[in-house]
């Protein structure tokens, strides 16, 4: 059983780097078809955010944000629920990271810095609870009420930042300043790699320990493989699913704070920018395991950030980069994919099990 249960693990991190490998090489292929210029399109994709600092600097700011929403995910895919809030969450969090920033100026930075980022994970599980607790007391659809919720938190932002601290100055709809102490120190120079990046490393130990040291994670990853069982076994179903998502929201919230205070001195984001979905794709890519979030992350930036220079300095058009997250996804949600090679490993790992024990008993009759 254990052999069987450290097959499935292997290969479903197997099935993972398959994917993405394949998906990178039909990548690789598209650009020779689509591109009058395939060799540049491909060395810009390829080495493009390793060609300078700032590049490099902008792929891991970036994985930063998919790390804190990435972690979101793991909450809500430990009880099976998937709770789609956090791009809303992500958005609401860094506009009233800004609104109180630029309200509260004047208060010390030692002061005023955590209470935002703490009011940023209040904000997160306050949101993820709207469409945790109306599945769990009305049994109103977690999916459709999250996504939905997605649209009322941006359009929330858009009327607290149009009516609450739009800057006139600006030739196009932006909050004004927040004060510049405020802003999260760089930590690589010329680079947006910031402090943000330890918070995402400590809340990435934190997880992993939350989910499989502790009672609450043994209780939520047994609510989220076999509900009855856990039911059977004393745990509070209902309850363990809320506070998951709860406190998935959380992390999605910072992450909205973080990625404010990091790389932006103002709140401008006039449309969805789909880091919550990001993290979705980050969650599938780590299989779901909290300490492989940051690979995923990193992964999903460096395409990310590939496809965006592609995009800006060749004929390529910018839908590219959602090609190349599509074709990962089919291939790592479809079952099928690899599954008689899985079957294979299993029934040959069986086997050799049972002919070891044979060969046991043979050698105690002898």
């Amino acid at each position: 059983m254990k052999t069987a249960r450290k097959i499935e693990s292997f290969f479903g991190v197997f099935r993972v780097i398959i994917a993405v490998l394949i998906a990178y090489m039909i990548s690789l292929i598209a650009l020779t078809v689509i591109s009058d210029e395939p060799v540049m399109a491909i060395r810009q994709f390829i080495v493009g955010p390793f060609s300078t600092i700032r590049r490099f600097g902008d792929m891991v700011a970036l994985a930063t944000l998919f790390t804190f929403t990435g972690l979101c995910m793991c909450f809500m895919y430990a009880v099976n629920k998937f709770n789609l809030s956090a791009e809303g969450i992500v958005i609401i969090s860094g506009c009233m990271t800004t609104y109180l920033g630029i309200q509260l100026q004047g208060i010390p930075k030692g002061i005023l810095l955590p209470v935002l980022l703490l009011t940023s994970i209040l904000i997160g599980m306050a949101a993820a609870a709207i469409p945790a607790v109306l599945n769990a007391r009305f049994d109103a659809h977690v999916v459709v009420v999250s996504l939905m919720l997605n649209y009322i938190l941006f359009y929330l932002s858009q009327f607290i930042l149009k009516y609450g601290m739009k800057d006139v100055s600006m030739p196009s709809l932006a909050s004004l300043k927040y004060p510049e102490e405020l802003k999260l120190a760089v930590l690589v120079p010329k680079t947006e790699i910031h402090a943000g990046l330890i918070i995402a490393a400590v809340c990435v130990v934190l997880v992993v320990i939350a989910i499989y040291k502790t009672p609450f994670g043994y209780a939520m990853r047994t609510v989220g493989s076999n509900p009855n069982f856990a039911k059977y076994a004393g745990i509070s179903v209902t309850g363990t699913v809320v506070a998951a998502q709860i406190i998935g929201g959380a992390f999605a919230g910072l992450g909205g704070a973080v990625e404010i205070l990091g790389r932006y001195e103002r709140f401008r984001w006039l449309e969805m920018p789909n880091y919550g979905f990001d993290g979705l794709i980050v969650a599938v890519m780590a299989h779901r395991n909290p300490a492989l979030v940051p690979v995923g992350a990193l992964l999903l930036a460096y395409i990310r950030t590939g496809a965006d220079i592609v995009t800006r300095t060749t004929d390529i058009p910018a839908e590219f980069v959602s090609i190349v997250q599509g074709i990962i996804i089919l291939l790592i949600a479809a079952e099928m994919f690899l599954s008689g090679l899985k079957r294979r490993m299993i029934f040959k790992s069986a086997r050799e099990s049972l002919e070891n024990t044979e060969k046991q008993q043979e050698a105690v009759k002898a």
